[in-house]
């Protein structure tokens, strides 16, 4: 039994969500960003309480930070295991290069990302088209992205957007070949969306959507919708009340995710939300245990980065001083223990409710060409 056969791939997820939305219930599934075992197991509970089919997605970041995509495939299948979660789960590659897929194509995952959207249109689908024909004969899903977002996200930085065209995606998917596709229209990485909401062009959606559907598209082919965190406020004032210092961190209204998924979204990249509530958890537990630092290096390493970097909210840049193998794998019986219990019942509460209000809670028996209680009960043996 391999990594990639008990974690599958994306496209009967997406196809689940689309029969639902053809039904009159739209739906859309999540796609949320891991970088650790705790985050990892958060995720998954939180899918279980929804009973949800849901993406965990690694960017090139995280896997850098785990020390390569091996590692970040072999926690999330810990994580997979320990917990016993059997409904559809995929492993994703999120904003990655030619290398880096080509790399989590030999290394487990179910799916993955090309960003090569800042290349010329034909030059775009000529990279899609490589990796296409090097992941699809391994049943590996891909996704590609087509216009420009805003926003700050590791390495992934544009000051402007740059709409998606409509008329060019049924054509980009014919020529490309990819499963799924990210358009541009008006959402925006990082944890400030900006104030010109107005910019969330659904009309945009839409107009994709019917063009897929026009050429038979749209139960095989998928539109994705990046820099979708809602960045809920009561975590952005739970940060700032222990000692964090966010300024104008903003996100997109649930109620704008929901016409867009209405519109034919059919994956939503969760990424932000997950961090601020990682944050503002580590914050109080440190603030309401004074002095447990004293006791660990690593509760140090953490109380030390926060106090240094009032602003910060990436878990990476205060874990960083963390062995990586203590941080793929389940902290019971270490210093973590504790507040990463409480990160865990943080994202897992988060999951469970985004799934909800993205419609895919209820989706996981629909999703076919999974049979994942027998994968997971061989695996388990």
């Amino acid at each position: 039994m391999t990594t990639r056969q008990v974690l599958g791939p994306i496209v009967p997820m997406l196809r689940a969500a689309e029969l639902s939305s053809l039904e009159g219930r739209p739906a859309a599934i999540g796609a949320f960003n891991v970088n650790f075992y705790s985050q990892a197991e958060g995720i998954l509970e939180g899918l279980r309480r929804a009973e949800a089919p849901g993406i965990l997605q690694a960017s090139r970041g995280a896997n850098k930070f785990q020390g390569g995509p091996e590692n970040i495939a072999e926690m999330v299948l810990a994580a997979v295991r320990k917990s016993g979660h059997s409904l559809p789960v995929c492993l994703h590659l999120d904003h990655g290069d030619e290398p880096a897929a080509r790399e989590c194509i030999d290394r487990g995952f179910g799916s993955v990302m090309l960003d090569v959207s800042k290349l010329e249109y034909d030059a775009n689908i000529a990279a899609v088209r490589n990796v296409v024909q090097l992941a699809h004969p391994k049943g590996i899903s891909v996704e590609a992205e087509l216009g420009h977002l805003a926003g700050v996200e590791e390495d992934v930085s544009s000051a402007t957007t740059t709409y998606a065209d409509p008329y060019l995606v049924p054509n980009f998917f014919d020529k490309s070949g990819c499963d799924s596709l990210a358009i541009a229209y008006g959402t925006s990485h990082g944890p400030d969306k900006g104030a010109g909401l107005e910019k969330l062009a659904v009309h945009i959606v839409e107009k994709c959507y019917r063009g897929m559907a026009a050429f038979g598209q749209n139960e095989s082919r998928f539109l994705v919708s990046h820099g979708s965190s809602t960045v809920p406020q009561e975590l952005v004032k739970e940060i700032n009340s222990f000692g964090g210092k966010m300024k104008d961190a903003r996100g997109i209204p649930m109620d704008r995710i929901q016409a867009a998924i209405g519109a034919g979204i059919r994956k939503i990249n969760i990424d932000t939300d997950l961090r601020l509530g990682i944050t503002a958890t580590f914050r109080r537990y440190l603030a309401e245990h004074p002095g447990v630092e004293r006791g660990s290096a690593e509760l140090a390493g953490i109380w030390k980065a926060l106090d240094g970097s009032p602003a910060a909210v990436d878990p990476r840049d205060y874990l960083g001083h963390i062995g990586r193998a203590l941080l793929r794998r389940d902290p019971r019986g270490t210093a973590l223990e504790e507040p990463m219990r409480l990160v865990r019942e943080r994202v897992a509460a988060h999951v469970e409710r985004l799934c909800r209000e993205f419609g895919s809670a209820g989706l996981a028996p629909r999703v076919e060409g999974h049979s994942f209680d027998t994968m997971a009960s061989v695996y388990l043996r």
